[in-house]
């Protein structure tokens, strides 16, 4: 899936999408309107089904970012391990930890990690959002 979060702000998602940008208002889509609340059962936002496809794509990417930044925190702990035995384990670690090269993988991946939690967030209020439209439904048949 070609596609990249340009911003999560307040309630709106900003998706660049094989170079189409796509903006989906989260709060509006949402909302649950009492008066209306088969035709929103019937009508849940297509945008869930992308926000999905896209939650899954970043998840992947931060999983794989994961593995890339644990594997360079090893070759760098090696490496100073090995150009000096009588090094300690905390000098080793504040070297791996200042070195650039870590820095910029542990930025990306936080980066990352940061957009998959919202995503993961709203995809869950969407799933929220059916359950209440069908127990609102529910209670109104109940009623009539």
């Amino acid at each position: 899936m070609e596609a990249k979060i340009e911003k999560i702000k307040n309630d709106t998602i900003s998706v660049l999408y094989h170079g189409k940008k796509i903006e989906i208002n989260v709060t509006k889509e949402l909302s649950i309107d009492e008066n209306i609340i088969d035709s929103q059962l019937k009508n849940q936002p297509s945008n869930y089904a992308f926000l999905s496809m896209l939650r899954d794509s970043y998840i992947y990417k931060r999983d794989k970012l994961e593995r890339e930044k644990d594997l360079i925190y090893s070759e760098i702990w090696l490496f100073y391990k090995a150009s000096d035995s009588k090094i300690n384990n905390d000098t080793v670690l504040n070297k791996v930890i200042s070195n650039k090269k870590y820095q910029s993988i542990l930025e990306r991946y936080q980066k990352v990690v940061d957009k998959t939690n919202k995503l993961i967030s709203i995809c869950k209020a969407y799933e929220s959002r059916e359950r209440i439209l069908q127990t609102l439904s529910a209670n109104l048949r109940k009623q009539q």
